[in-house]
């Protein structure tokens, strides 16, 4: 009966790694997120025109500012293209404060008070 319940086990664990994104790395970047991100609008008139958005698929590729109607389609695209990504769990320092400089979405980083519990 325990060779039973070890070949299964077994049988459980390699169909388990042999699931999913195949041999996709750690922290992957999309390239399809990418030309998109690349071409989305950042026009804006406000700040609240503007919003931070990944720039890929894990937390510590950064954010970047775009117009609040392009992030909409961003984000679709990032959960169709980020759905499976394997990223790693560190802390980053990436975050960004989205504002409208010169009628384009740029951002500044937050400070770094910001990330800490008061």
């Amino acid at each position: 009966m325990q060779k039973v319940i070890v070949l299964l086990g077994c049988v459980l664990l390699v169909g388990a790694c042999s699931s999913g994104m195949k041999n996709a790395p750690v922290n992957a970047t999309s390239a399809t997120y990418t030309k998109l991100l690349a071409k989305a609008d950042k026009s804006c008139q406000t700040d609240a025109d503007c919003v931070a958005v990944k720039k890929g698929c894990c937390m510590c590729q950064g954010y970047e500012s775009v117009n609040k109607a392009a992030a909409e389609k961003l984000q679709t695209a990032w959960e169709k293209q980020c759905a499976a990504a394997a990223c790693t769990m560190q802390m980053c320092y990436v975050e960004i404060d989205p504002v409208c400089q010169n009628n384009v979405c740029t951002g500044t980083p937050k400070p770094m008070d910001s990330y800490f519990v008061k």
